[in-house]
């Protein structure tokens, strides 16, 4: 059960039904192009990443817990896992009510919430930006990327821990080797806003985010309409991008026609086991 609701006349996708069971199995596939192996476990599927460092992407979708079940879960995370940090999901909304409560009091941190929306009607048109040009993330402007998403994230123009920027470079690396796609957006040559996507029959936005000196400028809407204009001529089927339902971006994103809810899930955080 992803949340998806019917929607209004006009706000759902053509093939509404099928991506939704397209978008929940993304989360359960192995991806080795991108470093990503995934495995089917008792308590759902666990996911690493050797390519990331100190085990930041290591992470469990939890399938067919129930809260009684959370300190066997718990435990047999920590098996898993060294005893690291691991972030877990539930995709579910009924579920995640009750489970929900059962991992906080275990202590788990809980994250926001994600609807993944699917693009619906005609590409929208973009606001003309004096002075931004856009360009594909490569080696040669990858810490550029990296450094403008890690601000943009932050609400803030202080400059990230090198620690953040290894790691951030490190998770782009292992997913520019298969499917995901990166551009940066510049104003008057600097380093503005960024977005990111993973490449398929049906694209994927998980990342979009403008530095705050940046925003309110057009920069993010230029970036998605871009984004869909080339699915467009790609003849994608989707284009789908996820946020916070109680975030303000969100809004925007509906504008400009991302009105099909086709999935939804909640992360919660297990942070590292104590000595």
């Amino acid at each position: 059960m992803t949340g998806a609701g019917p929607g209004e006349p006009g706000t759902r996708h053509p093939e509404h039904d099928r991506l939704v069971e397209v978008v929940r199995t993304w989360y359960s596939a192995s991806y080795p192009a991108m470093g990503y192996l995934r495995e089917a476990r008792r308590f759902g599927v666990y996911t690493r990443n050797p390519r990331v460092p100190g085990g930041v992407a290591n992470g469990a979708l939890l399938r067919g817990v129930a809260a009684g079940q959370v300190p066997a879960l718990l435990a047999d995370l920590r098996d898993h896992f060294g005893g690291g940090p691991v972030s877990l999901v539930v995709d579910d909304r009924e579920v995640d009510a009750l489970l929900g409560p059962a991992l906080v009091a275990a202590g788990c941190s809980r994250g926001a919430a994600q609807a993944h929306l699917a693009h619906v009607g005609p590409a929208p048109q973009s606001l003309a930006v004096p002075g931004l040009t856009i360009e594909p993330a490569t080696e040669a402007n990858l810490r550029d990327y990296a450094i403008t998403k890690l601000k943009g994230f932050a609400d803030g123009e202080a400059v990230p821990a090198d620690e953040a920027v290894r790691n951030e470079l490190a998770f782009r690396r292992a997913e520019m080797a298969g499917e995901g796609r990166f551009l940066l957006a510049r104003l008057a040559g600097e380093p503005a806003a960024i977005v990111a996507w993973y490449e398929g029959e049906d694209r994927s936005i998980f990342l979009l985010a403008a530095r705050a000196p940046f925003r309110g400028r057009g920069i993010a809407r230029a970036l998605l309409c871009h984004v869909l204009a080339e699915a467009r001529a790609r003849g994608c089927r989707a284009v789908i991008i996820n946020a916070d339902p109680d975030d303000t971006p969100i809004r925007l994103y509906r504008r400009l026609g991302f009105t099909d809810e086709v999935y939804w899930r909640r992360g919660y955080r297990l942070p590292a086991a104590t000595a």
